[in-house]
């Protein structure tokens, strides 16, 4: 992790006598990953839901969210930072030297697409384009102000914490208001670091299901079988250990009576339900969920896309750890503090 920097008084902030080793962070999802991914799961199901919601369209908001991160990278970049409440209090920010190449080799979506969905979002005057920058306006800013999301984030940073408050490396742990309180304070700074976890990880699922409504569709599945395989654990059916290199198999291979529906899946997205229906075929064709006699689909141990989506597991380990690890740092080992 990199020093974190004072960016109000443009200095450094000292050294602490240690920091946090992600290794270790990582070593602790790893033994409680049923529950780590239960709650991490649970975490991104809602951000995605209420994400689509909104704009109907998960693409768009990616290429939203990208701008504004944007903007808050050229805020630390010149040693500044904003609470929630100066960010919002904003009429308008200005984005400059916008580059639509750019955005889709990062975002990994065609440039075409891209300058749709900035079209898209002009005519709706959430923002506008002057020459090659791009204007936020106050509606523009206040559609993607994540005050519910800020709430999700900050119990999922006090359940992790609590996982590691036996550590005497970490010492006692966070507690959900004091957490929240830290974001608002530290916005710009914050939610940067989390949009450079959150963005690559949306990306990284849209490549492997090749869009994220395709995503959000196989996950409701999947979450479904996750909660079984959690259930049989704590009732003492499962004998093999789990860690990450068997997670997967063992959220697959939990067998369920029943599975969950498409009109359940619609009702918890928000995605309609033929478009539900659409994924779910495209799912089916490729081996990895399957149909029952009561119309409810289960996971199904077959077809390479399990293979990228096992692939997309292990890789995301890694930068939850760092992300959690950079948040506890922030909190614990630095001058930042919520008073």
């Amino acid at each position: 992790m990199t020093e974190p920097i004072d960016i109000k008084t443009k200095k450094i902030i000292p050294s602490t006598e240690h920091k946090f080793d992600k290794t270790l962070v990582l070593a602790s999802l790893e033994e409680n990953v049923l529950s780590n991914w239960d709650t991490w799961g649970k975490f991104q199901q809602a951000w995605t839901n209420r994400a689509y919601s909104v704009f109907k369209d998960l693409d768009k908001y990616i290429v939203l969210i990208y701008l504004i991160r944007n903007y808050w990278q050229s805020l630390a970049d010149k040693f500044q930072y904003l609470s929630m409440d100066e960010f919002y209090d904003y009429e308008s920010i200005v984005i400059d030297k916008i580059n639509l190449i750019q955005i889709s080799n990062e975002l990994n979506i065609p440039k075409e697409t891209i300058r749709r969905n900035v079209n898209e979002l002009q005519a709706k005057e959430i923002l506008k384009r002057e020459g090659k920058s791009i204007i936020f306006n106050r509606r523009g800013l206040i559609t993607q102000k994540p005050v519910e999301t800020v709430e999700l984030l900050s119990q999922f940073i006090e359940k992790k914490s609590n996982m590691l408050q036996g550590n005497e490396w970490f010492g006692e742990g966070l507690k959900k208001d004091e957490i929240r309180d830290f974001i608002k304070k530290y916005f710009t700074i914050i939610w940067l670091r989390f949009f450079k976890m959150q963005i690559p990880f949306l990306t990284r699922h849209r490549s492997t299901f090749l869009d994220l409504e395709t995503w959000i569709v196989w996950g409701n599945i999947a979450l479904s079988h996750q909660y079984h395989l959690a259930k049989a654990q704590n009732n003492n059916l499962i004998s093999e250990p789990i860690d990450f290199s068997n997670y997967y198999k063992s959220v697959i291979d939990i067998k369920l009576s029943r599975g969950i529906n498409a009109s359940s899946i619609a009702d918890i997205s928000t995605i309609p339900r033929a478009t539900v229906i659409r994924k779910l075929k495209w799912l089916v064709n490729q081996d990895c969920i399957k149909k029952n006699k009561n119309l409810e689909y289960q996971m199904k141990n077959k077809g390479r896309l399990n293979k990228r989506i096992h692939e997309n597991f292990i890789l995301n380990q890694n930068f939850v750890a760092e992300f959690l690890t950079d948040i506890f740092d922030y909190m614990k080992n630095s001058n930042f503090k919520t008073n």
